[in-house]
């Protein structure tokens, strides 16, 4: 019988690591208040976070003291570009249409030994089912421990470690990274090791500038510059010229962009705003999203009326009117006194769910819009019809699990951290004081730090669809509508006490299980039937609308864009997760992959 797949080509290398789902001239030196170059994201869960880094060593036959084994086993996994191309043609036999030829190439490429984990990870995400049915099964056999804990484990351990030839054996690796977490770990190790003993720039990363290969140099970028001291706004006078020089005549936009955005955030030298705001037309929306809220906070109330729009025009006039902007501004700007606290990063986090088989997952998109975890495990630590997610301080994740009646923290491998049981959760809001809101089908509920209640609203009917916390630490619920004349169905609490406050307010039939979300201080966004309503809580006016059928969530943006997630047209196709503009224009959208819908979306 024949076959019919996509074939899988070799740049497998640079695809989405799996997880199984179930149902970014010397100046002189002053003190600043200075912020990463990637402010906001908190810090990453170490990947296969399940094992310390020596548990995970010990399960590989290495110590966190012998630095030569720790880098041969990274060498081990590294391919020259020769190995790479035969792996990738080697799994591309996997998808061929004759049986005997499939199980030939499952079997030759655990030739290849521990350098085809990354690879073979890669493969599991193939959309050639067969593909990825092999990928698994050579895994099976070859792996025996978790790569990529043992891969970071390493890594952060040369980091502490300093062997000499660390950098460049991490920047060999680089590219094998089978999880944005292992790349991750690498890079924060890149920086650690960009000084030499003798205070000169690392010569690997220095040559690093000019690889081939745009992984390496965005690392480079970014670890040269990076890292001093925070009253050092040029870490490495020797390589800031070269690097400036490297990321000017960089031909990929996302790798000049981080750069630039590192330069920019470093050193507070204002000769790289134009630079950036030169890149608008041609950068990810994820990326404008850093740079617009950068502007935007910078401009203030001198904020020009740009709009960055979806099309190229669109943002060719953003661009030209942000540079005429910052021509007008600069030379009255404080760049290095501007405390730049970013509202939001460009971090997206999707609940994703299929109907037909009761899967569930939740992916995070970053800046650069690629997926950089994903959770649902199959077995003890899958998801169960999850209703919410917020990010943690510590890069955890916080899910309400509706059919389960709980509340679980969990790393960035899905794994189960801490589990809190609740009755029907609908939504969570982490509290600056590590307290939690839950809100719930039949109460509002607020614990302390240590899981101790501090209030609780009861409501006997169990008909809240859904609730938010609003900036003054209100609590905001709308509950279901019966179609009764007058009936009030938008109710707000006291933060301090869950006293009611205000007077309840009557809106149309509200959406299930929805996302609730504020608007402004006492502004609430609302979804209901056929669209996304904003109200005032005070005088209880609408006072604006998206129309549209099956949201589920909704959140308005600093930009004063809005973030609404449904899921699905009245003509049957699949539901999106989409930003709209002031002038309700689409700018951007997400469609989940494997035939998977969105319930949920929020960015951070």
């Amino acid at each position: 019988m024949r076959r019919y797949g996509m074939p899988f080509a070799a740049a497998l290398l640079l695809a989405t690591p799996p997880l199984v789902p179930i149902a970014g001239q010397d100046a002189p030196v002053l003190p600043v208040k200075r912020l990463p170059a990637r402010p906001g994201a908190g810090p990453a869960t170490p990947a296969g976070a399940q094992l310390s880094d020596d548990a995970a060593l010990k399960a590989a036959g290495l110590t966190a003291t012998d630095a030569d084994a720790l880098l041969a086993y990274l060498k081990a996994r590294t391919l020259s570009d020769d190995d790479q191309s035969k792996i990738g043609e080697v799994i591309a036999r996997f998808g061929t249409d004759e049986f005997d030829a499939r199980v030939r190439a499952t079997d030759e490429v655990e030739k290849f030994g521990s350098a085809a984990i990354g690879p073979l990870k890669a493969a599991v995400q193939s959309p050639d089912p067969e593909v990825a049915y092999r990928a698994r099964l050579a895994l099976k056999r070859m792996e025996k421990v978790p790569h990529s804990a043992v891969a970071s484990a390493a890594v952060r351990t040369l980091a502490k470690l300093k062997p000499k030839a660390a950098a460049e054996v991490m920047l060999g690796f680089l590219p094998m990274a089978d999880t944005d977490e292992v790349a991750e770990d690498i890079r924060a190790a890149l920086i650690a090791l960009a000084v030499t003993g003798a205070g000169a720039p690392e010569p690997a990363l220095l040559k690093a500038l000019d690889d081939k290969l745009v992984v390496r140099r965005s690392a480079a970028y970014v670890a040269l510059t990076e890292g001093g001291p925070a009253a050092e706004r040029i870490r490495i006078k020797e390589a800031f010229p070269l690097v400036k020089a490297a990321v000017r005549k960089e031909p990929d936009t996302d790798a000049k962009f981080r750069g630039l955005w590192a330069l920019l955030l470093t050193t507070r030298e204002k000769e790289f705003v134009p630079d950036l705001i030169g890149l608008i037309p041609q950068l990810s929306r994820g990326r404008i999203w850093q740079l617009e809220e950068f502007l935007l906070l910078a401009a203030g109330d001198t904020r020009p009326d740009a709009k960055f729009g979806k099309s190229q025009e669109s943002l060719a006039k953003a661009r030209d009117a942000w540079a005429g902007w910052w021509k007008q501004r600069a030379h009255a700007f404080d760049l290095a006194g501007f405390e730049f606290n970013p509202r939001i990063t460009g971090f997206t986090d999707v609940i994703e769910y299929d109907g037909s088989f009761g899967r569930y997952r939740v992916v995070t998109l970053g800046p650069d819009e690629k997926e950089k975890a994903r959770l649902g495990a199959v077995g003890v630590n899958q998801l169960s019809f999850p209703t919410d997610v917020k990010k943690l301080p510590n890069g955890n994740y916080l899910i309400a699990e509706l059919n389960m009646n709980r509340v679980t923290e969990r790393d960035s491998t899905s794994r189960i951290v801490k589990t809190t049981n609740i009755t029907q959760p609908l939504a969570v809001e982490p509290l600056p004081d590590g307290g939690v809101v839950y809100v719930c089908r039949n109460q509002i509920l607020v614990r302390d730090k240590d899981g101790k209640p501090v209030w609780q609203f009861t409501r006997g009917q169990h008909d809240i669809m859904g609730g938010c916390r609003l900036p003054n630490g209100d609590i905001a619920f709308v509950t279901m509508w019966t179609g009764a004349n007058n009936q009030t169905n938008l109710f707000r609490l006291a933060g301090k006490d869950g006293k009611e406050v205000g007077k309840p307010l009557s809106l149309a039939r509200a959406q299930q299980q929805q996302g609730m979300n504020p608007a402004g201080d006492d502004r609430v966004l609302v979804c209901e039937y056929n669209r996304v309503a904003e109200y005032d809580l005070k005088t209880g006016k609408e006072v604006w609308k998206y129309d549209l059928n099956n949201a589920t969530c909704a959140q308005r943006l600093p930009n004063g864009h809005t973030l609404i997630t449904y899921l699905a047209t009245l003509q049957g196709q699949p539901g999106k997760v989409i930003e709209v503009d002031t002038s309700g224009d689409i700018v951007w959208d997400y469609s989940p992959k494997d035939n998977m819908r969105p319930s949920r979306a929020l960015r951070r």
